[in-house]
């Protein structure tokens, strides 16, 4: 793994690793003969770059372990390891490979046993995580993603040799943050769910630099996690790895915490959300959040609840959101933690991928979560909890539903849930294509209402329909087929409860235990 021994200025571009050697013609257009393996052996040391402003005293080093993936001039893909040059800025890394007289090589940092290529550089099988270890001083060396390339190498005269790859380059740009107290996570999200995580990808030109194109197992957030064996994330400075691109409508970034003490979730956030400034995240820089503290311009987030005149009180957003207008964290039934993949394989609460329930099963007749498996609940303290779906359907049935394509101008779509100021308007949805006229008395500036974004649900390792659709998970099972859980739907022209597989992954909307 890379990581920073020390480093200092704002702003400023990651140093990035220059690797001289490896590889192999991977023009697969070109039939070139196998005439058997051949050992190969590069260096690393930094890339340099006249145009950017260094991090003074900065030094990227190589650990015992570390790994690239180098493709031959068939495609196939060798990985090489690092042989000298543990806690250096040099390092030798050796591996062997097939094609004699190579031209042109491209490889990839880390190593991807699964990684493909083709005729135009397209790497595949990448994947930037979604959730990132916190390191202290640097970046989760899982999302140092970087790739080189070098069009011009010396070929191979003989059964051992030194070649000229060229420069290794970050793939990704880097968020960076200051805390001066431990938080249990600290998240960074698009506000109009552009993906900036997940798998990808990268299409490597002829200097060695890469242009990402997000597949359908991409994220809106990454969050940075406790390391193994740690249950916070101290203060001190850290980075996080995103794709480059230019959020049209900002991002939010958040530090949250739960106090077991007080049973209460807190979060101090950040957020850029104006419609005109236009947020660019370009490649090999880092953007800078300095220290989170109040004077800094970050905000101290509780979650609140709206009184919509019903059983029992909404809370303002989702849970893993800061904003009412945040997607949040999606959760599978029984569970209190996102996770990346999301099918019975996976699953809490089976070890047979689904044939077999271990809980909440005929034999133990549970009905409604325990405690300890309500997200809500696990997650923001013991003032709430997962709605059941009788509360859902009341939602449903004695609000006022508005779909809206730009919530307060955040360009995030999804219904406004009003207090009904009608009995007349209990249960009445203005779908995107409603000719209902009552809308004109509700003004989401001064009505109480919640918000219900279009998150869309996580399926497998994909996020769909975000913009489209939102589902929430009630607390109730499905007794009928316990496989099932409850849950209220909806999308721009219509609004509902059903059942579905409790593997999924859907948002959570928490309601209040007591004042």
């Amino acid at each position: 793994m890379k990581q920073f021994k020390s480093y200092s200025g704002m702003a400023a571009v990651c140093a990035m690793l220059v690797f001289v050697s490896c590889g192999n013609d991977i023009d697969l257009s070109n039939d070139a003969p196998l005439k058997g393996e051949y050992k190969v052996t590069f260096t690393a040391s930094q890339e340099s770059s006249a145009t950017r402003t260094a991090l003074n005293g900065t030094d990227v080093v190589w650990q015992a372990g570390d790994a690239i993936t180098v493709f031959d001039g068939a495609g196939a893909n060798c990985t090489f390891e690092l042989a000298t040059g543990a806690g250096r800025t040099v390092g030798q890394f050796e591996g062997t490979i097939t094609v004699t007289e190579p031209k042109k090589y491209c490889a990839v940092y880390p190593a991807v046993e699964d990684a493909t290529i083709d005729a135009v550089y397209g790497i595949s099988g990448l994947s930037l995580p979604v959730e990132q270890t916190a390191t202290p001083g640097s970046f989760d060396p899982q999302a140092a993603i970087m790739t080189a390339r070098n069009d011009n190498a010396d070929g191979i005269v003989d059964k051992e040799k030194d070649l000229t790859l060229g420069e290794f380059k970050h793939v990704c740009t880097f968020v960076k943050v200051t805390t001066t107290e431990p938080y249990d996570k600290i998240t960074f999200t698009s506000n109009d769910g552009e993906r900036i995580a997940g798998g990808f990808i990268a299409y490597v030109d002829e200097n060695g630099i890469s242009t990402v194109t997000p597949d359908n197992a991409t994220s809106p957030s990454v969050s940075l996690v406790p390391a193994d064996g740690e249950t916070e994330i101290a203060a001190g400075t850290y980075l996080i790895a995103i794709f480059p691109r230019t959020l049209e409508h900002g991002f939010t970034m958040s530090c949250s915490k739960n106090d077991v003490t007080n049973n209460q979730f807190t979060a101090m956030t950040r957020s850029y959300n104006n419609a005109v400034e236009k947020t660019v995240f370009a490649r090999h820089n880092v953007v800078n959040m300095g220290t989170v503290s109040e004077a800094n311009g970050w905000t101290l987030f509780t979650p609140t609840y709206v009184d919509l005149g019903l059983s029992v009180k909404w809370a303002t957003c989702n849970v893993g959101a800061t904003t009412p207008y945040g997607y949040g964290d999606y959760f599978a039934w029984g569970e209190t933690t996102p996770k990346d993949i999301y099918n019975w394989t996976t699953y809490r609460y089976t070890t047979d991928g689904g044939s077999t329930l271990t809980k909440y099963n005929a034999t133990d007749l549970k009905t409604v979560f325990d405690v300890a498996d309500d997200a809500a609940t696990a997650n923001w303290g013991d003032a709430w909890r997962m709605p059941t779906s009788k509360e859902q359907q009341e939602l449903m049935n004695k609000c006022y539903w508005e779909w809206t394509d730009n919530y307060n101008n955040t360009n995030v779509k999804g219904f406004i849930v009003y207090k009904a100021k009608d009995p007349d308007d209990k249960g009445v949805i203005k779908s995107s294509n409603s000719n209902t006229t009552t809308a004109e008395n509700y003004d989401a500036a001064t009505d109480n209402h919640i918000f219900l974004p279009a998150a869309g649900d996580h399926y497998g390792n994909h996020l769909d329909g975000d913009g489209l659709y939102g589902r929430y998970w009630s607390s109730s099972l499905n007794e009928e087929n316990r496989k099932n859980a409850e849950r209220i739907y909806y999308g721009p022209t219509v609004v509902g409860t059903s059942k579905t597989l409790r593997y999924y992954g859907f948002s959570v909307r928490p309601v209040l235990v007591k004042d």
